[in-house]
């Protein structure tokens, strides 16, 4: 019976140590605020190619054209930072690179570095 209550005590002893510990953490501050602040959050833009080639954003097919100006008026929207849009490229494995390649290639004269292939690992 005794050391069930040592156990008893030592786990009282944790709790106590730990919800003081926590509420320290939780000390309510007055953060500095800066403004601007919210909007320089990343964009995310989605691409997807299909195994037919068909350029799909948002559920809508989209040509070449179309794709670029939509990735034009997305930039305009972010004041023109091209580091403030992150552009993943989704291609369907069977889908032709060249129709990749053609999407790649416009999205660097616009200065986008951000750009991330999906792919799927191999099991």
């Amino acid at each position: 019976m005794t050391p069930m209550i040592d156990i008893v005590f030592l786990l009282i002893i944790f709790f106590m140590t730990v919800s003081q510990v926590s509420e320290v953490n939780r000390e309510r501050l007055a953060l500095p605020q800066q403004p601007g602040a919210e909007d320089q959050k990343p964009v995310v833009l989605t691409i997807n190619v299909t195994a037919d080639g068909a350029i799909v954003v948002s559920g809508r097919v989209h040509d070449l054209s179309g794709l670029i100006a939509l990735v034009a008026d997305e930039l305009a929207r972010l004041g023109d930072d091209p580091t403030r849009l992150t552009v993943v490229l989704r291609a369907d494995r069977n889908a032709d690179t060249s129709v990749v390649n053609s999407i790649v290639e416009p999205l660097a004269r616009m200065d986008i570095r951000k750009v991330r292939f999906p792919v799927e690992v191999p099991e």
